[in-house]
């Protein structure tokens, strides 16, 4: 018996990461409820199974993409998104890399999201908040996790250094997650 006002996603991660069980998937999920508006876009990078973007778009997302350097985790997040039967004319899961593929960014769309949310590991974020603002409009938010604490510091400098002004760190256990707003 599922309380009313429950989310359930039905997932097969496949072989990427991504059951939603995570402690920084539940940190990300926590910032997408708060923060993401119906009328927004949102990007998932490194979207593995699609745990993210299908969430914001069970939660009335207007339009969601997500991306992923591993065919699996693409082919993984697809199948789930049609499990899930989300109206596919809103939502897009392609393979690309965002960081090192400039011309992939631009295809993704220059200046488009609202929200974009990364849930790696802090060595991709790190490059990835130099890169990220392409993609997003002014005053969008960014929310990254998969930080071990002990790069917060080195997450937090980057994210500064690169225009981001930081609204809200959460943790859980020894992971952490920046809500960023692109300044």
């Amino acid at each position: 018996n599922v309380p009313e006002g429950t989310l359930v996603v039905e997932l097969d991660p496949g072989t990427s990461f991504g059951t939603g069980m995570h402690h920084t998937t539940r940190l990300c999920i926590t910032q997408i409820k708060k923060y993401l508006k119906s009328e927004d876009t949102l990007l998932d990078v490194g979207c593995g199974s699609g745990i993210l973007s299908i969430i914001a778009m069970m939660l009335g997302v207007k339009e969601a993409a997500a991306t992923d350097i591993d065919p699996h985790a693409v082919e993984a997040a697809i199948e789930n998104a049609k499990v899930n039967h989300l109206d596919m004319s809103r939502y897009k899961i392609v393979c690309g890399d965002v960081i090192s593929d400039g011309e992939f960014r631009r295809k993704m769309g220059v200046h488009k999201y609202d929200f974009v949310v990364a849930n790696i590991l802090a060595d991709i974020i790190i490059p990835l908040s130099g890169v990220v603002k392409e993609l997003m409009k002014p005053g969008a938010l960014f929310v990254s996790s998969g930080i071990i604490d002990m790069k917060e510091e080195a997450v937090a400098q980057a994210l500064t250094e690169n225009g981001f002004e930081i609204v809200e760190v959460t943790r859980s256990g020894e992971w952490v997650s920046f809500t960023a707003r692109n300044r």
